[in-house]
């Protein structure tokens, strides 16, 4: 399987230096696009791991719980365009793309192609049925979240199909959790819109569901026990160890990465 990253990131240097640090461990050659929004701290990162960096042209905020990319009808539009950028440049040689996040961590190398043309651990939907009716569809909820894996040449058909849409209408119908305010629900739309396969494979990946320590307490000091939670699956979402560095860490990535400052 030829797995390629999209990456935004941002605000977050020791999240996403982990998480790529991470990510080398298993997949040392493979090609990642990666995205900074609002901040100038990833460059030497994207130096370190090999990446290639470009900055936003439009930009999200900085959401607590995670870099927030995408939240009206321009901002999510300029994201689909920026993975359909990396799907034709960067990882223009791959089959697989994944939506990387910060909080996403590999715990091993994914080795089988994943059953759906969009495959990801499950989330929240639009709230409207009208949409789902739109749609045609019997599928509720997301899976396009952090961590989840998309057919790149899919991807592509995908987008150049939604290109003339009518955001606006599409809005209007689809409730709270819009496919024009999110992401994740952005990504599972326009595959349904296509009539393309998306679901869930916890052999793949899944949601850090923080059963013996809760997300928000989660430390680097508490990574080797809680990867043996989740020995069963390659990738976890909503892992968020780094989010809140201690002066040490910040510290320490400083130091991994003076050889790259300019």
């Amino acid at each position: 399987m030829k797995l390629g990253l999209f990456y935004q990131s941002g605000y977050r240097r020791e999240a996403c230096y982990y998480a790529l640090d991470q990510f080398r461990k298993f997949y040392p050659e493979a090609p990642v696009a990666l995205y900074e929004d609002n901040t100038n701290l990833l460059l030497p990162v994207a130096k370190k791991f090999n990446c290639n960096y470009k900055k936003t042209d439009k930009q999200g905020f900085n959401d607590p719980n995670s870099g927030r990319p995408a939240f009206d009808i321009e901002t999510t539009t300029a994201w689909l365009d920026r993975v359909y950028e990396a799907c034709t440049t960067t990882l223009s040689n791959i089959d697989w793309v994944m939506n990387m996040e910060d909080d996403v961590w590999f715990l091993g190398k994914i080795d089988k192609n994943p059953p759906f043309d969009l495959t990801g651990p499950g989330g929240r939907g639009w709230q409207d049925e009208r949409l789902y009716n739109y749609l045609n569809t019997d599928k509720r909820g997301s899976n396009g979240c952090g961590g989840s894996i998309f057919n790149r040449l899919k991807f592509i058909e995908a987008y150049k199909n939604v290109s003339n849409l009518d955001w606006e209408f599409i809005e209007s119908i689809a409730g709270d959790g819009s496919p024009t305010h999110w992401t994740d629900s952005m990504l599972t739309f326009i595959f349904l819109y296509n009539k393309f396969t998306t679901g869930s494979d916890a052999s793949i990946t899944v949601q850090y569901k923080g059963k013996k320590i809760n997300p928000d307490e989660l430390k680097p000091e508490h990574i080797k026990e809680v990867e043996k939670e989740y020995s069963g699956t390659q990738v976890v979402h909503c892992w968020k160890p780094y989010y809140h560095p201690s002066d040490t860490v910040k510290d320490e990535v400083t130091k991994l990465l003076s050889e790259y400052v300019i």
